[in-house]
């Protein structure tokens, strides 16, 4: 009866378990990166920008989905392009 019922709490536990993963993985995305959202007061500079990105992208598909980074590194390049377009000679 005993072993039941601690078979039972063990397999309570890992499904409870499973969501809080599953929920922190989802609040580790970082939305104003990824879609414009949750973006209170965010002003980066370009070079920040890039590292936040840059960091994003390395948690790969443990938070985002593969669509997803490819929106952010799609991002990342779009960052790049504007900062060579800036230190270009005559701006």
């Amino acid at each position: 009866m005993k072993r039941a019922i601690m078979l039972v709490t063990a397999a309570l536990l890992m499904t409870t378990s499973t969501g809080v993963f599953a929920e922190q993985t989802q609040a580790d995305r970082n939305e104003c990166l990824l879609l414009s959202r949750n973006c209170k007061d965010q002003v980066d500079d370009i070079y920040t920008r890039m590292q936040r990105l840059e960091r994003e992208i390395q948690k790969g598909t443990r938070v985002y989905t593969p669509k997803e980074l490819r929106q952010l590194q799609e991002k990342l390049a779009e960052t790049q392009e504007m900062l060579k377009d800036m230190e270009k000679p005559g701006r």
